[in-house]
C-alpha cells in the first residue's frame, strides 16, 4: 500500500494520508527508494514483521503505479540469485567443517580408523548437504518479501518514506533506533490520524 504525503495549510501542519495508521507509528524519510530499502532491510534484521512496515511517499506512488515491471523484476531476479548463492557458500562452508569435526570425533574419541579419503567423502557430503539447506533458507527467507521492499527495485524518482505500525510501543521504539542508524534525512512519530506527533 502506498500513502501519499500531503502539505496542508501551515496551520494544519504536515498529514500522511492514503491509509489507516496503527495506534503507535514512526516514519523516516529517505533520499531515495536504494536508501529507504536498506532501511527495509535493517528493519527486516531487527525482527521487525514485514507487515508493520510501509512504503510512503511520491517515489513509492510513482513505483505503485508502473505497469512496465521488466526491470524490477530482473533486479529482484539478481538479489535473489546473490542472497541464495551467499548462503549455499556460508552452508557448504559449514557443512565442510562439520564433517571434518565429525571425522575427527570419529577418528579421535571413537577410535575408528579414518583415513584422508573418507575425511574428504564425509566434508564433501556436509559440504553439499548444508550448502543445499543454506541456500534453500536463504531463498525462501527471501521470497517473502514484503510489497514494500519490492516497490524500491523499481526506477521511481523522488524521496521515499519508510514507516512502522503497530500496537506495540516498544516496536516503534525499536524500529526508531534501527532507522536512526540508517541516517534518515528527517523522522518523526505520527498519531493515528497521520499527524505528526
Amino acid at each position: 500500500m502506498a500513502y501519499v504525503q500531503t502539505q496542508r495549510a501551515p496551520s494544519q501542519g504536515l498529514r500522511i494520508t492514503g491509509g489507516e495508521f496503527s495506534a503507535y507509528n514512526v516514519v523516516a524519510e529517505f533520499p531515495d527508494l536504494r536508501t529507504a530499502r536498506g532501511a527495509i532491510d535493517a528493519l527486516s534484521r531487527a525482527t521487525i514483521e514485514a507487515d508493520s512496515i510501509s512504503l510512503l511517499g511520491p517515489a513509492a506512488e510513482e513505483a505503485a503505479g508502473q505497469t512496465q515491471t521488466g526491470a524490477a523484476d530482473t533486479k529482484i531476479a539478481r538479489y535473489l540469485s546473490s542472497r541464495v548463492g551467499t548462503g549455499a557458500i556460508a552452508g557448504a562452508l559449514a557443512g565442510a567443517v562439520t564433517g571434518l569435526l565429525i571425522g575427527a570425533i570419529a577418528g579421535g574419541v571413537v577410535g575408528a580408523d579414518v583415513s584422508a579419503g573418507m575425511l574428504l567423502a564425509v566434508m564433501l557430503f556436509g559440504a553439499v548437504g548444508f550448502g543445499a539447506i543454506g541456500g534453500f533458507l536463504a531463498g525462501l527467507s527471501s521470497l517473502q518479501m514484503a510489497e514494500p521492499r519490492e516497490l524500491t527495485f523499481h526506477d521511481a524518482r523522488g524521496r521515499a518514506l519508510v514507516g512502522v505500525h503497530s500496537e506495540d510501543p516498544e516496536d516503534i521504539d525499536l524500529a526508531e533506533q534501527v532507522l536512526e542508524q540508517q541516517n534518515p534525512l528527517g523522522m518523526y512519530r505520527v498519531r493515528p490520524d497521520g499527524t505528526p506527533v
